[in-house]
């Protein structure tokens, strides 16, 4: 634009066409450098020259790339005087993707119900509106456009509408829209067909997905992304692998979304062996100058086990972005390695990165476990300066480091510093006041979440309960248990009864934990008989203890710990042949016990 910006300079004699060419240009340039295009509309509104339908698309193409609301109103205003909006569909559709893109989604609905409207500015807007999250008034508009403004969709609305429901999992809505498009024989093009291919692959009706993607005709990139991207969603990583090849085979080139689909869901699955197969396909076809690539590829092997390999492929990079910094962070945290994750948090710094909430709350976690107290406070100075301290996220994660590293009363400080307070920062504080006793307080503060209207989740009651067995509050862990289903609608899992059956252990209410564990809907009742044995043995309950052995000896358990209790419970009671058998049947399965470690801070260095 520099060399366009010049010879525009040059021309003496400007007219309609130089200027609408040089705004032209800047439209296509999704950087504030377009903010001068304003200035060239004002100087040719200065000259005298009149704004034309092509001119006026353009300016407000770069106020929606701009978030420039303010100027998008002034120029629809503008239309609206000169009307040139009047019977001109393409500049209707530009204004109503202006209004959206800034999220001011009441003035693109005026701007329909204003209009006749066309099914280009409506899908405009549905387009917008499910972009921005806002999916259910996307699925909502899609009724208003059909029974109030009968305006005829196309398969471009369709498909808008079809992604909204998969964002909200609306499967059953996105099904209708199917069988309306087969009930009046309207074809489905490789846009609608892979937005049916994502809603079919998401709501795990992988074989409708690949029998409409067998269906296309003309198959392009992002079908068979979306196909893969289905594969991985369920499962089936070995499709999606077989698929890229065929995709290769028939001459369609993979581009970068490809790469990076594979990569994220390689990380997900924890699949190394696979990741380094996409590793090395990125290197072979050029992907890995990609920057975002690169950092796939860095947190696929941090989440794989392999720190050592991400640090390699980190420091080959030549330009470590925010998101580099923060991925290696995040892959050395998993490890034991905090102080790695500290040290990179500083030279981020020195190297010109200003940290996020992500990286914040990564070396918040660091020093917490560290138990750096001093190093937390330094990090919170950090967030004070940066005017960080509104941001949620951040802050929870301070409630909880403070609470960790023995300094509740910081915790407390900061909570109610806060003005707003969702439902993760009342459970960093009623975690902080059962980590340190205060259990009352823990309760108080619970029954004060329910006063702000604050519904609780299955974190919530998992610290809870843990707090009642610590305490031998068998009344109020009752309570609580039960006000799960009938109260909150939450559903309990195995850490809920886990916790319910170590508090009835602790209180020797040992039978009653027995009956518990038996009339629990819980497949695997292995770990939570484990709990109970143990509260046997410490009460001595000899009869309960051995009937439970038998019973997890009996469907075969899978962890060294269990093995180890059970050998115990029989040389208690002097069964010296089963607890020769119990520790020749662990020997034979391999299993081991691994010590376990801790952190302390001495002398603000941490030690193991």
């Amino acid at each position: 634009m520099d060399d366009s910006q010049g010879v525009f300079k040059e021309i003496i004699d400007k007219d309609v066409v130089a200027y609408t060419s040089m705004i032209t240009g800047y439209s296509e340039i999704v950087d504030s450098v377009a903010w001068n295009a304003f200035d060239i509309a004002i100087d040719m509104l200065q000259g005298n020259l009149e704004v034309n339908r092509v001119t006026m698309i353009s300016l407000l193409q770069i106020a929606g790339n701009l978030g420039a609301l303010k100027e998008g109103k002034s120029l629809h205003c503008y239309s609206i005087r000169r009307a040139i909006v009047v019977s001109d569909y393409i500049l209707e559709t530009s204004i109503v993707n202006l209004y959206t893109r800034c999220g001011a989604y009441q003035s693109a609905v005026a701007t329909l119900q204003n209009s006749k409207g066309t099914a280009a500015s409506w899908n405009a807007m549905l387009s917008g509106l499910t972009r921005a999250g806002q999916s259910f008034n996307a699925i909502h508009y899609l009724s208003v456009m059909l029974h109030e403004h009968k305006i005829t969709p196309d398969s471009v609305t369709f498909a808008n509408v079809i992604s909204a429901c998969v964002e909200v999992c609306y499967f059953g809505y996105a099904a209708s829209i199917h069988t309306y498009l087969i009930r009046r024989y309207i074809p489905l093009d490789v846009v609608l067909a892979t937005a049916l291919v994502k809603v079919y692959s998401k709501c795990k009706k992988i074989t409708i997905s690949r029998h409409l993607f067998n269906q296309l005709i003309v198959k392009d990139a992002v079908s068979y992304n979306a196909m893969m991207s289905g594969y991985l969603h369920n499962g089936m990583a070995n499709e999606a692998t077989s698929l890229l090849n065929y995709m290769m085979a028939e001459g369609i080139a993979p581009d970068f979304a490809t790469v990076l689909s594979l990569l994220a869901a390689f990380a997900d699955q924890r699949d190394l062996v696979r990741g380094r197969w996409i590793h090395g396909f990125a290197i072979r076809h050029g992907f890995c100058s990609d920057g975002d690539v690169e950092n796939h590829i860095l947190y696929m092997y941090s989440v794989c086990g392999k720190p050592a390999a991400a640090r390699v492929i980190f420091d080959l990079l030549e330009q470590k972005s925010l998101v580099s910094w923060t991925a290696m962070m995040k892959g050395c945290l998993p490890y034991g390695h905090g102080d790695e994750v500290v040290q990179l948090f500083h030279l981020m710094q020195k190297h010109g990165e200003k940290p996020d909430s992500m990286s914040l709350v990564t070396a918040v976690q660091a020093v917490s476990e560290l138990g750096h107290l001093n190093g937390l406070k330094q990090i919170h100075c950090f967030v004070y300066r940066s005017l960080l301290e509104k941001d949620k996220i951040t802050a929870n994660s301070l409630i909880s480091a403070y609470a960790k590293c023995g300094r509740l009363d910081l915790s407390v400080g900061l909570f109610f510093s806060l003005e707003y307070r969702n439902l993760d920062t009342w459970n960093a504080i009623i975690s902080a006041y059962a980590m340190h006793g205060f259990y009352i307080n823990m309760l108080e503060m619970f029954k004060q979440m329910e006063e702000e209207n604050i519904q609780p989740d299955e974190l919530t009651f998992s610290t809870v309960l843990t707090a009642c067995s610590h305490a031998g509050l068998v009344k109020n862990g009752w309570r609580m248990f039960n006000s799960m289903t009938s109260v909150y609608s939450v559903l309990p899992q195995e850490e809920h009864y886990g916790c319910m059956v170590d508090l009835l252990g602790r209180a020797g209410h040992l039978e009653d934990g027995y009956k518990f564990i038996k009339l629990s809907t819980l497949k695997d009742k292995s770990t939570i008989f484990c709990v109970l044995l143990s509260a046997c043995r410490t009460h001595r309950n000899t009869q309960l203890a051995l009937a439970i052995s038998k019973e997890l000896l009996e469907h075969g358990p899978q962890k060294p710990g269990i093995y180890a209790l059970i050998s115990e419970v029989y040389a208690q009671e002097g069964q010296w042949n089963e607890f020769t058998n119990t520790r020749a049947r662990a020997n034979l399965s391999g299993l081991k016990k691994h010590p376990g470690s801790s952190f302390i801070e001495l002398m603000e260095q941490g030690m193991c």
